[in-house]
C-alpha cells in the first residue's frame, strides 16, 4: 500500500477512535463546519473560527479528512490543493488546541509533505526543458515552433509543435514522417527520462499532423 494511502487511512481511523464531543447546535439545514469556517477565514474572523471549532469540534475530523482526501486526489488543481491544505491545517491546529489531540494535525502535515514531494518529483527542470526545446527545434530545421511545453495532471508531459505550412514546399499540408517522430521522442527521453507519460503533437494551421506518445 502506498504511503499516501496509509496516511489517508490514518485520518479515517482517527475518526473512529471516539473524540471528545461538544454540543452540536447546528441543524441539518445549516452549512457544514468546513463551509462556515471558510467564510470566517475569508473574513479574517479569528474569534469566530475559534468559537466554531469549540462548538462543533466533533465535526472537524471528518471535514478535514474530506478536504485532504480531495486535495490528494487526481482531480484537484494546485490552487485547490494549497487552499484546502491551508484550511485543513488551520482547522486541525485549532482542533488540537481545543481537544489536546494532535493526531489530526499530524496527519494533515504528513499528507501535505507527501504532496510537496510529489510536486518536486514531477516538476520540469528548466535547464533540461531548454535543451529539449533546442533539440526539437534543431530537428525541425527551422520549420517548427514549440507552442506549448507543460505537465498536465493525469496526462503527463504535453509538447505541442506548430509547423510552418510552407515547409511542405507545395500546396499540401506538411508531413512528419516516422523517423522524425521517433527522433523527437528520443530527444525528449534523453533529456527528460523520468517523464514517460505524455505525447508530442504536431499541427499546422490548426490541422493535426502527427502524435507520438512518450511511453
Amino acid at each position: 500500500m502506498k504511503k499516501s494511502s496509509r496516511l489517508l487511512i490514518l485520518l479515517v481511523s482517527f475518526l473512529a477512535l471516539g473524540l471528545v464531543s461538544f454540543p452540536n447546535i447546528a441543524s441539518s439545514e445549516e452549512q457544514s463546519v468546513g463551509n462556515v469556517f471558510i467564510d470566517l477565514f475569508n473574513n479574517n474572523d479569528a474569534a469566530g473560527m475559534e468559537k466554531l471549532i469549540k462548538i462543533r469540534s466533533a465535526e472537524v475530523p471528518p471535514e478535514v479528512a474530506s478536504m485532504v482526501e480531495y486535495a490528494m486526489g487526481p482531480d484537484s488543481s494546485k490552487e485547490e490543493q494549497d487552499f484546502l491544505f491551508n484550511i485543513a491545517g488551520t482547522m486541525a491546529q485549532m482542533h488540537k488546541t481545543v481537544t489536546g489531540d494532535e493526531r489530526l494535525l499530524s496527519a494533515v502535515q504528513q499528507n501535505y509533505s507527501i504532496l510537496l514531494d510529489k510536486r518536486k518529483a514531477t516538476a520540469l527542470p528548466q535547464d533540461k526543458v531548454v535543451k529539449t526545446k533546442k533539440g526539437l527545434e534543431t530537428l525541425g530545421k527551422g520549420a517548427w515552433r514549440i507552442r506549448s511545453f507543460k505537465i498536465v495532471q493525469g496526462l503527463g508531459l504535453l509538447i505541442e509543435i506548430d509547423v510552418n505550412d510552407s515547409s511542405s514546399g507545395g500546396s499540401f499540408a506538411p508531413k512528419i514522417d516516422f523517423k522524425t517522430g521517433l527522433k523527437a521522442k528520443e530527444i525528449v527521453n534523453q533529456e527528460l527520462p523520468n517523464f514517460t507519460e505524455g505525447k508530442i503533437s504536431w499541427s499546422s494551421m490548426g490541422v493535426g499532423l502527427k502524435i507520438v506518445f512518450l511511453k
